[in-house]
């Protein structure tokens, strides 16, 4: 294998990893008529019982040839079956003596109609399995396939199956990730997942609600800081729960392999009965409902939204709340509405 079809290959690999599954078959077949010209090609998947094709891509040749291929000569091509069982590439000139190939049912009534005098088959092996086939053809004048052109498409077939089994496990993890999301999402305890290597965070609605409520600049990473102190001394990964004296809000992380911290927010519980009925009898209805939401995380834009009401009306029953209650801000309504003093 020379130089320039090695750096190919390598070329073809990495380009090849950023493929979804669904491409890598029309990517392979442009590499393989690059790398072994020949008159046709095709790029074959496999069935998972027997081996009739379930998807073929191909250039040189006709969609009857095709056709005329899985009708009456697939059953009968012993390259193909040779490929089959040694799981490496074969030419029809290692099976057959010249003359003995022409007179086949399968040269003549198939291959014949584009002048195909020469076969190269390789397997396409994914996770371990033979999922497929690399064909090239050749005319007589074009000449038969060298013992280096095997080589060469053998290990196309090989990589490509790499590349096939990579996109297959990098969309099902994909589809896991988006499951375990929208999980994230149906539960009512706010929960965060933050990727320390690559630092991507995913917060689930009922997280995002209280993160969106914080004041006075306080920020997620300023508790996410507190939990982690005295990391090192809590069993397992489990980091110290720490309170936020403003709120109330509680957090308790563990972190997993691979960096992986999973920050679990608990609420304050709710305010006795008698807290919020004293409240609630100083109020309005409207403005309990807004104090209500308030001690829920909700900035005045989202109650606004919420309850169909413009941002000024809001702060207006919020300056108004203040003063029935003696309070001076939304943290101090927040504590009282959960039983603070």
């Amino acid at each position: 294998m020379n130089s320039s079809v090695s750096s190919r290959l390598l070329r073809f690999t990495a380009e090849a990893g950023a493929c979804a599954e669904q491409d890598l078959q029309a990517k392979v077949l442009d590499e393989l008529g690059r790398v072994v010209p020949g008159k046709a090609a095709g790029a074959y998947l496999l069935r998972s019982v027997g081996n009739a094709a379930s998807s073929v891509q191909a250039y040189g040749v006709g969609d009857y040839f095709l056709a005329k291929y899985e009708h009456q000569g697939r059953d009968s091509d012993l390259v193909l079956e040779a490929v089959l069982t040694s799981r490496s590439a074969v030419t029809e000139a290692e099976i057959y003596e010249p003359a003995e190939w022409m007179l086949l049912p399968l040269y003549r009534q198939v291959l014949a109609l584009h002048s195909i005098a020469h076969t190269l088959q390789a397997p396409l092996i994914v996770a371990g399995e033979v999922r497929g086939t690399l064909n090239v053809a050749r005319t007589s004048d074009q000449g038969a396939f060298a013992v280096g052109e095997l080589a060469v498409v053998e290990a196309l077939g090989r990589l490509s199956g790499l590349a096939m089994e990579s996109a297959r496990i990098a969309e099902e993890i994909g589809r896991r990730l988006a499951r375990a999301s929208a999980a994230l999402d149906l539960i009512d305890e706010p929960v965060v997942v933050t990727d320390i290597r690559t630092a991507e965070r995913t917060a689930n609605a009922a997280a995002q609600r209280i993160i969106g409520g914080f004041s006075d600049g306080r920020t997620f990473d300023d508790l996410l800081a507190r939990s982690r102190d005295g990391a090192a001394k809590a069993p397992e990964g489990t980091m110290r729960p720490c309170e936020d004296p403003e709120t109330g809000l509680k957090l308790r992380s563990t972190q997993l392999p691979d960096d992986i911290l999973i920050t679990i927010m608990h609420t304050p519980a709710e305010a006795p009965t008698h807290a919020r009925a004293l409240i609630q009898e100083a109020l309005s209805p409207r403005e309990y409902e807004i104090a209500d939401l308030v001690a829920s995380g909700l900035r005045d834009g989202q109650i606004a939204e919420q309850l169909f009401l413009s941002p000024h009306t809001v702060k207006k029953y919020l300056k108004s709340t203040y003063r029935k209650l003696s309070l001076r801000s939304r943290v101090e309504l927040t504590r009282a509405m959960h039983g603070g003093a």
